[in-house]
């Protein structure tokens, strides 16, 4: 043994010293945490013994069903304000008004003051909302489901000073009716109003005060479908027979104004509408007896229908009716106007296809000849062009065309009826072909052909009849035009232009 210390000793000591250095530097540390440790605990244990012994005091016989008042017949005041973060939604066919705000209350809870020197300087708790008592602030047009009309939140926070002075902030999404008025949809504006008050309390046990007057503004986000011109917060006194309670209630009115951006209704409603006005317009250009006009005309009214039942979606069911939706039933009236003004002119062109074309009335035709023709530029054109009598064709080699060629032109759908013929002959004497004009004045044609069948037939009669017809066409279809084009320039310019303005210079008066 003695002989194996040394040994033990001399290869084991270094090690050993340097071992126990790092072990006693290693408690060291060790100590020195474990005494911050332990002191700061001391501290926060101090600190929560503190707030545990205000809790204890305040909330020993707090009672949360009373008015934190000590006299009965103290009135508690109670400071509204309000911050306006969002308007989500207008619904205007169910006149619900959607926005999310900040609601700021503060009162005096005389059950509720201490000293901060007696606890460490504590000049601040934050306790749950069920413990204490809260107004019963009741939105008076609400329009939520489940009655959720009252300014609570379920866990919710209280923030209380020394003062007893207590301050909630509760954050809501409210549903509130709004009378929304759609005569000048889309291009109207809106004033909503949200009414705040107490259900039970009236103005002797509590009274509102809006405070600040004006909402908080700072954190609001525009929304994509309106413009928000103004809000306000006022203090309103209102009698018994708004709230259940006796006496008269101080209500605090939060009041929206709003205008409507009408940029999705013009490229989605008013500018489709205006293409079809133009469609039906130049559907007026095409010829008189032209079929298509009717298939554009019922195309487009149906399309304005449409557009109709998109605006009857988007309103209210009520009695008012949105300056857009007067608009396209002019449109589609005037539409009807040219569908019936187009048959009426195909009708009369259709006289004068007839083989025994009829006289036409006489009104009638003075209507577009002395009355109508002016507006128009139109007259009646000349339908005799004799330049070559027959008596003159009879020596020559011209060879005058048959009473059956002239009859068949008669009956031929052109507003030109002839009056000139190209012939052809071939001579006796074997000479080519040679074509001739025979312009002869229906008239003379009995001194060449049966007189019977020239004067059964009537062909001077009926040559200006037709074109009598014609011309009474032309000149119905182009009034027709004229006074749609009028009519509808005046419609677009009164109720797109004009009265938007004037509602708008109005309401911002």
């Amino acid at each position: 043994m003695s002989l194996e210390l040394p040994v033990y000793g001399l290869i084991w000591g270094p090690w050993c010293h340097t071992l126990a250095w790092l072990l006693w530097t290693l408690q060291l540390i060790l100590s020195t945490s474990w005494v911050s440790a332990a002191s700061g605990r001391s501290r926060i244990n101090q600190y929560h013994g503190v707030e545990r012994r205000l809790f204890a005091q305040l909330f020993d016989n707090y009672n949360s069903l009373s008015r934190p008042v000590r006299n009965a017949s103290s009135t508690v005041s109670v400071d509204f304000g309000l911050s306006l973060n969002q308007i989500l939604d207008l619904d205007e066919k169910n006149q619900v008004l959607t926005t999310a705000v900040w609601i700021y209350e503060e009162w005096i809870d005389e059950n509720l003051k201490w000293e901060p020197e007696v606890y460490q300087g504590l000049n601040m708790i934050v306790v749950p909302s069920e413990l204490l008592w809260v107004p019963d602030i009741f939105i008076f047009n609400t329009a939520s489901e489940n009655n959720a009309g009252y300014v609570n939140v379920t866990g919710s926070k209280i923030m209380i000073k020394p003062s007893g002075r207590v301050r909630w902030m509760v954050p809501l999404m409210i549903k509130s009716s709004c009378s929304v008025d759609v005569t000048y949809f889309p291009y109207d504006s809106q004033q909503c109003t949200v009414r705040f008050g107490s259900w039970v309390y009236d103005g002797e046990q509590l009274n509102l005060f809006n405070e600040p007057s004006k909402p908080d503004l700072s954190k609001y986000v525009e929304n994509s479908e309106f413009v928000l011109l103004n809000v306000s917060l006022s203090r309103v006194a209102a009698d018994s027979d708004c709230c259940p309670g006796d006496g008269w209630h101080p209500m605090i009115h939060f009041t929206i104004e709003i205008d409507r951006k009408s940029l999705y209704y013009d490229y989605i409603v008013i500018a489709p509408t205006l293409m079809l006005c133009v469609m039906t317009l130049a559907s007026f250009l095409l010829p008189c007896h032209c079929g298509e006009k009717i298939a554009i005309g019922l195309t487009v009214f149906l399309t304005l229908y449409v557009l109709e039942l998109l605006v009857a979606e988007n309103t209210p069911d009520s009695n008012a009716t949105p300056i857009l939706g007067v608009f396209l039933i002019l449109v589609m009236t005037l539409n009807c106007v040219s569908l019936i003004m187009a048959t009426v002119v195909m009708n009369i062109r259709k006289h004068a296809d007839e083989k025994l074309c009829p006289k036409v009335p006489p009104c009638l035709l003075w209507m577009c000849k002395k009355c109508l023709s002016k507006f128009t530029i139109t007259r009646l054109r000349d339908w005799q062009h004799p330049i070559v009598s027959c008596e003159e064709m009879r020596g020559s080699r011209m060879l005058a065309t048959s009473l059956s060629d002239l009859l068949e032109m008669s009956e031929a759908n052109t507003t030109d009826f002839p009056t000139c013929k190209e012939l052809t002959k071939n001579t006796q004497d074997g000479e080519s072909q040679q074509s001739h004009t025979i312009c002869c004045h229906p008239s003379n044609y009995r001194s060449s052909y049966d007189t019977d069948s020239v004067t059964n037939m009537g062909i001077v009669s009926l040559t200006r009849r037709k074109y009598e017809w014609y011309f009474c066409a032309e000149v119905v279809d182009k009034f027709s035009f004229f006074i749609y084009g009028v009519i509808m320039g005046v419609t677009i310019l009164t109720s797109l232009v004009i009265v938007p303005y004037t509602q708008s210079r109005s309401y911002k008066g």
